[in-house]
């Protein structure tokens, strides 16, 4: 998660309130509750998104997942300590992980973007909501494929990112394309009646001519941006995990500038930097800032390479830390977590498909 110039304004007046909520719940001997938080009324059998929602200026939290037993996109957002009605974004269908990011869009409203892999075919849809006083108004859903582009599509669930720096409100998509490759693409919000909507260029695979197996993945890729806070320059990064089932989680990046936004234009120069010492997973990885400006660590959360419990690692000053166990009940997963900030979400491992909301206070 990462919140666009356009949303700081509204950061900024519960930027405090994070910070206050992570220093009164640091323990000296946790940074993971005991016990984690159910999002009532929502089962799923894959990875849920997890998004920023700011309401009235009021920060929030949204979350959206495959049903257990539809293939519908189901979605709720929590603001005031009170959960919405669970509730379905109109014509979304998958039987994969879906993706959030909150922006502000091209009418100056808070929306949520949505985007999943379709149902029956390995095209990927997006809609937007933007966000009403009991409920978000979507658009119709809308393909992000574009004449003369034959590989934007995938079989798996895509990631979102909304780069702080980029003019226009960008927003960065990224999947797992064609032969396993880690694909993106870049969005721009349109204007006047497409001001809902978002115009594509054509998909690029990352660093396509540089250690080619090393670009690969067996399921989705993460997409993450830390801030330099004395420049506010910004590195966006992209993570994968490796093709096969216990494979290393490799990364790259790329310079988003305060000044000039991300390099490049339908495609931008990638920086691969190896794999994450120590880090390797049999599903897809997760990644965020632990700030809603992006300038602290970042986080990158993934289930293990043996066994179903969550682990985690920081990248802080260039230096990753060693893995560590994600502590508390219900703290293992299938199907991998999803981060935003502080949150972390992960499904249960029961039947019963629900999906657990913990806060990392470290």
């Amino acid at each position: 998660m990462r919140l666009a110039k356009s949303t700081l304004v509204t950061a900024a007046v519960t930027g405090t309130v994070w910070a206050l909520a992570a220093a009164s719940t640091a323990s000296a001997t946790t940074v993971w509750p005991n016990f984690p938080n159910e999002v009532p009324a929502a089962h799923t059998n894959t990875t849920p998104g997890l998004a920023a929602f700011y309401q009235n200026l009021k920060a929030g939290t949204f979350v959206v997942w495959k049903g257990q037993r539809d293939n519908n996109v189901h979605y709720k957002f929590k603001v005031n300590g009170k959960w919405s009605a669970s509730l379905i974004i109109p014509g979304a269908h998958t039987d994969a992980s879906p993706a959030a990011a909150f922006y502000t869009d091209a009418r100056s409203k808070g929306a949520e973007l949505v985007a999943w892999k379709a149902l029956r075919s390995h095209t990927i849809y997006y809609a937007t909501g933007e966000i009403g006083a009991r409920q978000l108004w979507w658009t119709k859903p809308h393909s992000i494929a574009v004449k003369g582009d034959s590989l934007a599509f995938s079989d798996t669930g895509p990631s979102l990112l909304f780069p702080l720096n980029s003019p226009n409100g960008r927003v960065i998509i990224a999947w797992r394309g064609p032969k396993h490759h880690v694909r993106y693409q870049l969005g721009t919000p349109g204007t006047g009646k497409q001001a809902r909507f978002f115009s594509f260029d054509k998909s690029s695979w990352i660093s396509p001519n540089t250690l080619l197996s090393k670009t690969t993945t067996s399921g989705t890729p993460a997409l993450a941006e830390a801030v330099d806070p004395s420049t506010h320059n910004g590195t966006v990064y992209v993570f994968w995990k490796a093709d096969g089932r216990h494979e290393a989680i490799s990364y790259a990046s790329t310079p988003d500038l305060n000044k000039t936004g991300l390099t490049g234009n339908a495609t931008i120069p990638w920086t691969l930097l190896a794999g994450v010492p120590g880090a390797a997973s049999t599903s897809n990885p997760a990644a965020s800032d632990l700030s809603p400006f992006g300038t602290s660590a970042l986080m990158l959360a993934y289930k293990g390479p043996s066994g179903d419990a969550i682990r985690y690692q920081l990248l802080s000053a260039g230096a990753w830390s060693a893995p560590a166990f994600v502590t508390g009940h219900d703290n293992k997963t299938a199907v991998g977590p999803a981060l935003n900030g502080r949150l972390l979400a992960n499904d249960s491992l029961t039947t019963s498909g629900v999906i657990f909301l913990r806060h990392y206070s470290g």
